[in-house]
């Protein structure tokens, strides 16, 4: 017989075995030739309003999305060959030599990798059109989009593939050379490592896993307080730290912690084990060893794909309220320019106009602390803030009153309040030279109206009128601000459009000069169409990576599964017959997938949620909503890949008798 008639023959035979790896091919050469596409489509990496360069996030985004692309084919080769161990045996024991085997199972590579790369670059082309319209989607624009062919995107995939191909190939010669012909007719349904008993330094190690998970949890909810961190390499230190105690905790638990429990549910039967105690608790006590790493793998990259997505929608979720404080005015005038506002007259645009004189001081804020700082730490609580007279800061906020005495902070910011948290009711001094100021703050408040670009991030103080009076006849305090005047206007929005044409040409596009400084000052839909841009490019890519992290993982435990359960189709075969029907040996099965698939989602999202946690606020200004909506998708849809093998359990267990 022909070696190419026994290749073909081979192949027809293995076509149920072939499918797995002919999926996981097809699925990881449509995703990287579909996103290389959109990476080089006009439409896409041309942003209008914001000036991040996408086309080098994209670039960053598909090294990513390659490793996950590797890790996975060479994840679904290795199961392929474990599934092909009993044929590759027979080969051996005709006298085939193994590198005519190794030939033969290359070829048919060769010829599988040719028909899924094919079919995944033609699926790839037409997806790409269905993602470049949800990405112009997301970012708010309105672009046609056409099928788009990209010559680049071809010629790369096309060359990362074959270069995994090699390797693939050098994995397969690897594997089968050191082949053993006993093993390989027991490769396929040997049993896992089998805990007869654990000791007690295996149970000390399982439980200093979970100490270290929840030590990693604790750091990063005080990652961010000055009080525990005085400098960057401080902070850095602690990232690490916290990175490496989740995931070394992570692994312990599984390879120990997991297997003592199971132990323990099992000794507490006495012998008297239920069919559910059998074909979920035993095998997965059993299995413990060899999944400890897989599973662990999964749980930390199913953390990093939900923390991704998470802080990315954090960020495109809040958006709007965002753009609100760091721009409270549709448009903002610095040391006023006459020019606009006769514009709008002559146009007969209706506005409202907020004037302000803001006077730029140095304040002592200590006392206002709910924590203590670090002495290294003390120059963030005394700073230069803006102030503004408490007249003009009234006619933004109706309902506001303040006694001589008093004070008002503005524009507290999410960021503000996890760095430096803050309390109403305390003292603040004002100390220029002759002049010494206390005053009580009445109140602490997000809402701001003095634009961020002028308070670059942090509040602003309003005093009474007479407060402010002393205040701006001192000469430093006059020299020190920079800007004597802003002036915030607000539009009817259906003139937003027609006024920001007239706001860029009165300011050549929002650019203003002072004596000491200059600066350009964007409106609030221009700064909300540049952050949706931004992060809608962000979370666009994010939630690219973040369903190749859910397929490849969802993917994996679907695979091992599939393994696992023709591996214990003659257990299934033996209960059937003495008895047992299909409904009450199902019932075990379905609390093994819960755990398979529930455990590492379970963790996972713990992880993501305290990393999520630690540093969201400087992300956006909402948490829960976007936190629930993502990990309640990403649970949804990692729930398919364990409904999905239940029912391949459920035909085999249909077929057992």
């Amino acid at each position: 017989m022909k070696l190419s008639t026994l290749v073909f023959r081979s192949m027809r035979k293995n076509i149920k075995h072939y499918f797995l790896y002919f999926f996981a091919l097809i699925f990881s050469t449509t995703l990287y030739f579909s996103f290389l596409t959109i990476s080089t489509n006009d439409s896409v990496t041309l942003l209008k309003n914001s000036n991040v360069k996408a086309g080098a996030a994209f670039s960053v985004g598909s090294i990513i999305l390659l490793i996950i692309v590797v890790l996975f084919v060479f994840y679904a080769n290795q199961l392929f060959m474990k599934r092909r161990s009993k044929e590759i045996g027979l080969y051996q024991m005709i006298g085939m030599p193994k590198s005519t085997i190794s030939w033969m199972i290359l070829v048919e590579n060769i010829i599988l990798w040719i028909i899924a790369i094919a079919t995944g670059i033609a699926l790839g082309f037409f997806f790409s059109r269905l993602f470049t319209m949800a990405f112009l989607k997301v970012i708010k624009s309105e672009q046609l989009v056409t099928l788009y062919f990209s010559p680049e995107a071809l010629w790369k995939t096309i060359v990362v593939f074959a270069i995994v191909l090699v390797v693939i190939m050098l994995q397969t010669i690897w594997i089968i050379s050191r082949s053993k012909l006993l093993d390989l007719f027991h490769a396929e349904s040997k049993a896992e490592q089998k805990i007869k008993k654990i000791s007690f330094f295996k149970l000390v190690i399982g439980l200093f896993g979970i100490v270290l998970i929840v030590y990693g949890y604790y750091r990063s909810t005080v990652l961010f307080k000055i009080s525990d961190n005085v400098s960057m390499n401080d902070m850095f230190i602690s990232m690490g730290v916290i990175l490496g105690t989740v995931i070394i905790g992570t692994f312990l638990v599984f390879r120990y912690s997991v297997a003592f429990i199971m132990n323990l549910i099992r000794s507490s039967k006495k012998g008297h084990l239920r069919l559910g105690d059998v074909l979920a608790v035993t095998p997965i006590m059993h299995r413990m060893k060899s999944s400890s790493l897989s599973l662990s793998l999964i749980t930390i990259l199913t953390g990093l794909a939900l923390g991704i997505l998470s802080l990315g929608y954090i960020a495109y979720y809040g958006a709007e309220s965002t753009a609100n404080q760091s721009s409270p005015y549709d448009f903002i005038i610095l040391n006023q320019n006459e020019k606009f506002e006769q514009s709008l007259k002559k146009e007969e645009i209706e506005f409202t106009k907020y004037e302000f004189t803001p006077l730029t001081v140095q304040v002592d804020t200590r006392k206002l602390l709910k924590n203590t700082v670090p002495k290294d730490s003390e120059f963030n609580t005394s700073f230069e803030n803006l102030v503004i007279p408490y007249s003009q800061a009234k006619k933004v906020i109706p309902d506001l009153e303040l006694s001589n005495n008093e004070a008002y902070l503005s524009g507290y910011s999410q960021v503000m309040a996890s760095l430096l948290p803050l309390k109403a009711d305390e003292e603040i001094n004002v100390d220029v030279h002759n002049l010494q100021k206390k005053l009580i703050v009445k109140e602490i408040a997000q809402k701001s109206i003095v634009p961020s670009m002028l308070t670059y991030g942090s509040y602003s103080i309003i005093v009474p009128d007479h407060v402010f009076d002393q205040l701006k006849v001192q000469k430093d305090i006059r020299t020190a601000t920079i800007w004597k005047s802003y002036t915030g206007y607000n539009i009817h929005p259906e003139d937003v459009i027609k006024v920001q044409k007239i706001y860029d040409q009165t300011t050549n596009n929002g650019e203003f000069n002072s004596k000491h400084a200059s600066t350009n000052i964007f409106s609030k839909n221009q700064n909300l169409n540049m952050q949706i841009e931004a992060l809608g490019l962000v979370i666009f890519i994010a939630g690219f990576i973040g369903c190749a992290f859910l397929l490849a993982t969802g993917s994996i435990l679907y695979f091992k599964q599939m393994s696992e359960a023709e591996e214990e189709k003659a257990s299934f075969t033996t209960l059937r017959k003495i008895g047992f029907t299909e409904q009450e040996i199902m019932k075990g099965i379905i609390l093994k997938q819960i755990f398979s698939f529930g455990l590492p989602l379970l963790i996972g999202v713990l992880h993501s949620y305290f990393a999520v946690k630690s540093g969201w606020m400087f992300f956006g200004s909402e948490l829960t909503a976007p936190l629930f909506i993502t990990i309640s998708i990403y649970v949804a849809l990692y729930s398919i890949f364990a409904v999905f093998t239940t029912l391949y359990y459920k035909k085999i267990v249909k077929q057992a008798l």
